[in-house]
């Protein structure tokens, strides 16, 4: 027998073993195994085949459990909550608040980059934040067992500390933005804070941010730590971060450029936009 001859004929036989493997291994993992895995009952050979590929058909029954549906926030802007939230008091929040200033800094002014300063924060802004921390709906291991372990009161009085002091501008009411912050400004960053960007279907920051508009429940960030502001708004994007009511947020910030981030973090943080 010829060299080549023999080296067909090993070649043919290295084809008719993978290709027996490959039989194999498609009908114990498309159709045996999908029968024996927990909860799975005999069917079709299309049906294990589209089952062992994702494609699962759901049916509904009187006795199916639905997923939990993941809550944003558990607060609910009604008189009762807001009356819950500006009943503090500032001298007994001073005392809760010794407990903040490790990490956000004497008279609620943060010399960490990355923490958020809260000195002269809107209190229902605080009041909610907190309310998320402690349910779980905003993730953070040292805000949340600081807030798990703070009642409504302390709460609401903590909230009222740090709005009393002076930091961050007060966002409060409805204010006319100053002239040339519109969607004709020369400065690609002060159109998408004034007037958003139509074409991406991005709102202008300011509509509830201020000034021009207040939403309840969200904070100035004017005079902001920059970091700070830039990783909230990546958060919102990767969804990481998904406590904003109504997802203003979460829907805004992916159509946000990376660039564009970090130009309105920098821009809010140098005060100039109140």
């Amino acid at each position: 027998m010829s060299a080549n001859a023999s080296w067909n004929s090993w070649t043919l036989g290295v084809i008719a073993i993978l290709s027996g493997l490959l039989v194999l291994g498609f009908g114990f993992g498309f159709l045996i195994l999908p029968r024996f895995q927990q909860g799975h009952q005999a069917g079709s050979v299309m049906g294990g085949i589209h089952n062992a590929l994702g494609f699962h058909k759901h049916e509904h029954t009187s006795g199916s459990v639905s997923p939990p549906v993941q809550v944003p926030t558990y607060i609910v802007w009604n008189e009762s909550t807001i009356r819950e939230a500006l009943s503090g008091d500032v001298a007994r929040g001073e005392f809760v608040a010794y407990n903040c200033i490790a990490c956000h800094g004497e008279k609620g002014m943060s010399s960490q980059v990355w923490i958020p300063t809260l000195a002269g924060m809107d209190r229902l802004f605080l009041h909610k934040q907190l309310a998320d921390f402690g349910s779980g709906t905003r993730l953070s291991g040292p805000m949340s067992a600081i807030a798990q372990s703070l009642t409504a009161q302390q709460s609401a009085d903590v909230a009222a500390y740090f709005a009393s002091l002076s930091g961050l501008p007060e966002v409060t009411g409805l204010r006319i933005p100053e002239s040339g912050r519109s969607y004709h400004a020369a400065d690609a960053t002060k159109r998408l804070i004034y007037a958003g960007d139509p074409k991406r279907g991005i709102a202008g920051c300011a509509t509830c941010h201020g000034p021009g508009g207040y939403r309840l429940g969200a904070p100035s960030l004017a005079r902001q730590n920059a970091a700070y502001i830039e990783q909230q708004l990546l958060n919102f994007a990767q969804g990481v971060r998904r406590n904003d009511m109504n997802m203003p947020m979460r829907t805004i910030a992916p159509l946000i450029r990376a660039d564009e981030m970090h130009a309105l973090a920098v821009a809010y943080s140098n005060g100039t936009l109140e």
